[in-house]
């Protein structure tokens, strides 16, 4: 797989950049199905990969993934481009002081689903349910800079207003996945 750089491209697409394994790479660390969902099946707390979506948002944007429902929390992460270090991916990159991020987070184990808004170095967990298996969610920021998600059929919840030009990334913990379905810039409402 050729390792390019998410973050010196504009036009969000749906499938994984920037990978990088922590541990020995084996076929347990995959990028699969054309570059769209990465998975680390190496054990509870084994080796993993991680990686950055193509593109960055700077506007109004739609992604739509799936997080696996496995023993690791399967995560999914949007961090202002200015915290990032392309060769480093971690979770604190979302509530670096100063800047705004949002996370998801699920597995089996503790049945859990959570998702979470980064204000500066002040999170707030947004929803705590049970864990999700197979289910849909869509994240999308208007035209006001109001970011919404919506898990499968739930309703649809407000996550806040952040201007910040976004990167898109999830940091594992195996066994774990997360699925992309679609993202791109858009110039339109997300439905």
């Amino acid at each position: 797989m050729a390792h390019i750089s998410s973050i010196d491209f504009n036009s969000l697409a749906p499938y994984w950049v920037s990978v990088m394994e922590s541990g020995t790479a084996d076929d347990r660390l995959s990028v699969i199905n054309h570059g769209t969902k990465i998975q680390s099946i190496g054990g509870n707390n084994g080796a993993h990969s991680h990686g950055y979506v193509k593109g960055t948002a700077r506007g109004q944007f739609k992604i739509q993934f799936k997080l696996g429902y496995a023993w690791g929390w399967s995560n999914f992460y949007a961090a202002n481009v200015a915290t990032v270090t392309q060769s480093a991916v971690n979770a604190a990159n979302a509530y670096t002081a100063g800047y705004n991020g949002i996370g998801f987070i699920n597995n089996s184990s503790n049945n859990s689903f959570r998702a979470y808004k980064y204000v500066g170095t002040t999170s707030t967990t947004l929803t705590q349910t049970s864990g999700l298996n197979d289910v849909l969610i869509t994240i999308w920021r208007d035209s006001s800079n109001v970011v919404y998600y919506k898990a499968g059929s739930a309703s649809t919840v407000t996550m806040g207003t952040f201007a910040d030009h976004w990167c898109f990334y999830q940091v594992a913990q195996s066994p774990c996945f997360t699925e992309l379905i679609c993202a791109h810039n858009i110039a339109e409402t997300a439905s």
